[in-house]
Parts: structure tokens; sequence; C-alpha cells
């Protein structure tokens, strides 16, 4: 006899923030990452979001699960590849998607995984020896930058002064370090993991 509230997974991935943040108040941008969501949202008020940008396909932590596998890391892939990006340098190889230099908010990972498939494929046909965790390093810094440049866009063409994270993604350091710098004031007292997981 117990009532069956439905929850947006969406809103439940922003009411996260309010967990961690009981002063947080609206009106701020919230990026959502997870392996099935990339979603830029505008959190007008408590009970009003709206949709600013979103993944055209893959979702970032599926891309990142993605090309986990193709390095033959362990699933989940995601943590494992962050793990092994840590040892690399994220400049060596450049990953990129031409939709990604486009105006708007929406974004795809689809592109910037089938870049890293096609470097592995050319550089072992080739002969050459793979560094593994350079390509890791680097499509990890290639991704994150996309998710950093278009939440801050939003952010910025929204006149917020609070961008927020939630969903699996979020729990990497990489990309609460790249969102913090990011920040007009990144030395403030904001602390280094103060993103919900």
């Amino acid at each position: 006899q117990k009532p069956l509230i439905p929850v947006h997974h969406i809103r439940g991935h922003i009411a996260a923030n309010y967990l961690a943040y009981p002063e947080l108040e609206p009106p701020f941008v919230c990026l959502v990452a997870s392996g099935g969501h990339s979603h830029i949202i505008e959190v007008a008020d408590y009970d009003r979001c709206v949709l600013l940008g979103r993944t055209r396909d893959d979702a970032a932590g599926e891309a990142y699960d993605k090309v986990a596998r193709v390095l033959e890391l362990p699933y989940p892939g995601g943590p494992e590849l962050e793990k092994l990006a840590q040892t690399g340098d994220p400049h060596a190889i450049r990953f990129h998607s031409a939709f990604n230099e486009g105006e708007g908010f929406d974004m795809s990972f689809s592109g910037l995984k089938t870049a890293v498939l096609n470097y592995l494929n050319s550089e072992r046909q080739a002969g050459r020896e793979v560094k593994r965790e350079d390509v890791a390093a680097s499509f990890q810094a290639a991704a994150i930058d996309v998710l950093v440049e278009k939440t801050m866009m939003a952010a910025e063409e929204k006149k917020v002064s609070t961008v927020t994270a939630g969903g699996g993604v979020a729990a990497n350091t990489y990309l609460r370090q790249s969102l913090k710098s990011a920040c007009p004031f990144p030395d403030s007292d904001c602390p280094d993991t103060g993103l919900p997981e």
C-alpha cells in the first residue's frame, strides 16, 4: 500500500546537487553526463528545467566504455580509462569531431570514438607501437573539452553564475578539474571534490 512516485531520471541527477549543496538555488546550468545521457540543462526553477543541449549520438560515458573496450580495459571502462589516462600525454594525439566545433550546445561523441578507432587501426597496420596511455589521455581530453566548453557556453548565454554536474561521468577527476578551471573564479572556496557523484 505504498505510493508509487515517478521521478524523472535526468531530474534525479540534477537533484543530487541539492543533496551535496543544500544552499544551492536556481537558476543554474547543470551538465548531466553518464553512460546513457549527455545533457546540458538550464535549471530555471526547482520545478522548471529546459534542455539546452544533448548528445546527437553516443553519450560521453558510452564513448568512454567503447574506447576502453578497444584498449582492452575491463568493464566498466570509464574509471579504468581515466586511471590509464593519468599516465599518458593528453596532447599526444589530436582527436576531434567537426560537429563539436559548430555553434549551439549539442554534442557528438561517436565521431571522437571513431577517430580513436581509425587511429588505432592505422597505427597497427603500419606496425607502429601504440601507447595506450596516450590514446586514453588524448581521448579523455577531447571528450571532456567538449563537455566543459559547451556547458560554459550555455552558462554564459543564460547569464547564470552557477554550474553543476551530475551523473556517473561527473565522478571523473579530470572533468571536475576542468570544470573548476573553466569557472571565472577557479581559486574560490569550491572544494576540489565538490561535484556530487
